[in-house]
């Protein structure tokens, strides 16, 4: 009887480490942010003239202002929609819109730039 019960203990005690080691082989693998997000206003926004220049975005009053380096990788969006720099730069100009910048947490390189506006529709052909 006693050899019974101290088997059944050693059983108990194996299985309790078994899920413990088979729970730790299913834990997630770390997350890791390869992106960093600054949200501001269009006003407080320096674009860049290309790649190898800088965006500066001030994100609040009184805040440093951040840099990023434009690539050749850098892209821009209105909303949704992929366009030039040229093309944000047109759409933004004169106007106050909601803007989120994105910077690689690797480098600071700037790796895209969204404006919280449509972007214009193509002309029609009467």
């Amino acid at each position: 009887m006693q050899k019974s019960i101290r088997n059944l203990i050693w059983i108990a005690a194996l299985s309790c480490a078994s899920l413990g080691f088979a729970a730790e082989a299913k834990k997630a693998p770390p997350f890791v942010s390869i992106e960093e997000a600054i949200e501001a206003g269009s006003m407080a926004l320096v674009l860049p003239s290309g790649p190898g220049s800088a965006l500066v975005v001030t994100p609040c009053t009184g805040c440093k202002p951040i840099l990023a380096r434009a690539t050749a990788a850098t892209t821009y969006f209105l909303h949704k929609r992929q366009v030039s720099l040229a093309e944000f730069k047109a759409a933004l100009s004169g106007k106050t819109v909601a803007v989120t910048v994105f910077r690689s947490t690797k480098d600071g390189a700037l790796t895209r730039v969204i404006a919280n506006i449509d972007a214009p529709q193509p002309a029609r052909n009467r």
